[in-house]
């Protein structure tokens, strides 16, 4: 018997370009003019990050993220479901900054 067709992604996942590694550390996250909530991103990508958050972000919401031993990040909010939240980053990581980022939550 011969299967033919293609597997559902959603549009996020078919945009995503880039390589997401999980990470689990805390991080401060704030929208313009507000003050920094503290959130748990999830995993990170040169491109982007998840998160979990309180916080009700909507699409295309200019967002700044606190990751340890770094500048804020310039990101925008692409999608939420729930308390999870997909940002994509203005301006990409390094993928040394990436990977030193990884090595840090790894104890590596």
């Amino acid at each position: 018997m011969n299967f033919t067709g293609e597997l559902s992604m959603s549009p996020h996942e078919e945009a995503r370009n880039a390589q997401r590694k999980d990470v689990a550390m805390g991080a401060g996250l704030r929208q313009r003019g507000a003050h920094a909530i503290t959130i748990e991103v999830l995993d990170l990508s040169i491109t982007g990050f998840r998160a979990a958050t309180h916080l009700t972000l909507e699409a295309g919401s200019d967002v700044w993220l606190k990751l340890p031993g770094l500048e804020s990040l310039h990101a925008r909010a692409v999608w939420q479901r729930g308390h999870l939240l997909g940002c994509e980053f203005v301006r990409p990581l390094h993928p040394a900054v990436l990977e030193m980022l990884v090595r840090a939550v790894s104890g590596r």
